[in-house]
């Protein structure tokens, strides 16, 4: 039995670190665009849209309540891969910006790196907690990737703005 579940672990954590990696390899593989104006408010329907308020009126027809329920996590699913994109386009602009730079900046790229893994693994949780919720169980907040997309989108304009300057 502890071998079972043992095993079963292991797949889980190998399976997680796969889909990790892969969205590691998306946030890198983004080439720059002259795209750097990405508006966070683009993506705040996004913090609506899963919300059990707007479920509330459908509980007595179970089968449209599941057939919505669905619908709105494809298209959450579509807002999530667009705001990935956007995500990975505006990392490319900060690493962009940093090569034409004339300053040696090993902070920012430390915190770059950083932020990469941290928003790849708030996009694993992400995906999880869609799982969860097509099985009826938990939420979906994504509260902290607007934020961190707002956060990098402003770092692009800085970073713009004194290689202008410069």
């Amino acid at each position: 039995m502890f071998l079972f579940i043992g095993a079963l672990f292991l797949i889980v954590v190998c399976f997680a670190a796969l889909r990790l990696l892969l969205k590691m390899r998306a946030l890198r593989s983004a080439e720059t665009t002259s795209r750097t104006s990405v508006a966070a408010n683009r993506y705040r329907p996004m913090l609506r849209l899963l919300s059990n308020d707007d479920f509330a009126f459908l509980a007595s027809n179970s089968k449209l309540l599941v057939d919505l329920r669905a619908k709105r996590r494809a298209l959450f699913r579509a807002y999530l891969g667009c705001l990935t994109r956007d995500y990975a386009h505006l990392l490319a602009s900060v690493r962009q910006a940093m090569v034409h730079s004339g300053v040696d900046r090993p902070d920012l790229a430390r915190a770059l790196a950083r932020n990469r893994v941290l928003f790849a693994i708030a996009i694993c949780k992400v995906e999880f907690r869609l799982m969860m919720h097509a099985t009826g169980m938990g939420s979906v907040e994504i509260s902290g990737l607007v934020e961190a997309l707002e956060t990098l989108r402003g770092q692009v304009s800085v970073l713009s703005t004194s290689a202008v300057a410069a």
